[in-house]
């Protein structure tokens, strides 16, 4: 059972990759926005799980129990805000960069975002172990960086086709795209650093290798994926 992570920046392509490696694979895709859906979801779709514990959960059910228990131990952290939705673990797991909040740094937030780190990467390493995952962004491929079952892929694009990508996905103009695309990088290096102490959240090494999707296809990205995971998983990577 092998997990891919893609990482790269805001509008590099993994985000239109994944979803189409997953589909491949027949595999599960978890984003930010998968994870917030769940998130909004956990209250009412565990109770109704608690009535049917008769029967084996689904995997997208496994990935909702998963979130409930990441998020009943920031709650029991004390953090503020409602129990299920303190703003910090779900900010970590579900916001852009730019719109996690970045309080002032003091010994107790120190503390806090220990708590939330270890409950965020306790989570995506259980993910993990049961395979069949494909996972974008949320520090993934550092996290992830020490578990033999895991493909860690880069993804790149040139800053133009970053520009394009984003006035398409989230239909702004090209001066809003290029702002918005500095401020989520800037806000993306300041997260690594944070919670990673990582200056260089894109450096090679912390991948099996990287994609530069302005200069291949979506759909040919995606087999290359496939194709380093089948050799990936032989060993043959290695020889």
């Amino acid at each position: 059972m092998y997990t891919i992570t893609l990482g790269g920046m805001s509008g590099g392509g993994a985000r239109d990759i994944g979803p189409l490696v997953a589909q491949k694979l027949k595999a599960d895709y978890v984003d930010r926005i998968f994870l917030s859906n769940v998130a909004k979801d956990v209250g009412a779709t565990v109770e109704a799980l608690h009535q049917r514990e008769e029967r084996l959960p689904t995997r997208s059910e496994k990935w909702i129990h998963v979130i409930q228990r990441l998020l009943e131990r920031s709650a029991v952290t004390g953090s503020a805000g409602d129990p299920y939705f303190g703003p910090g673990i779900t900010a970590l797991l579900t916001e852009e960069y730019e719109d996690i909040p970045q309080p002032t740094i003091t010994r107790g937030h120190e503390v806090e975002d220990d708590v939330y780190i270890e409950a965020i990467e306790s989570a995506m390493k259980e993910m993990a172990a049961d395979g069949d995952v494909v996972f974008i962004g949320r520090g993934g491929h550092v996290i992830l960086k020490d578990m033999p079952n895991v493909l860690r892929v880069g993804v790149v694009a040139s800053f133009e086709d970053r520009v394009k990508t984003l006035m398409s996905r989230e239909t702004i103009d090209r001066d809003n795209a290029m702002v918005t695309l500095e401020q989520r990088d800037q806000a993306r290096k300041h997260f690594f650093k944070k919670y990673f102490e990582l200056d260089e959240p894109d450096n090679p090494n912390l991948f099996h290798f990287t994609i530069n999707s302005s200069e291949i296809s979506t759909n040919y990205a995606a087999d290359m994926v496939i194709q380093n995971l089948n050799s990936f998983a032989d060993g043959r990577m290695f020889e």
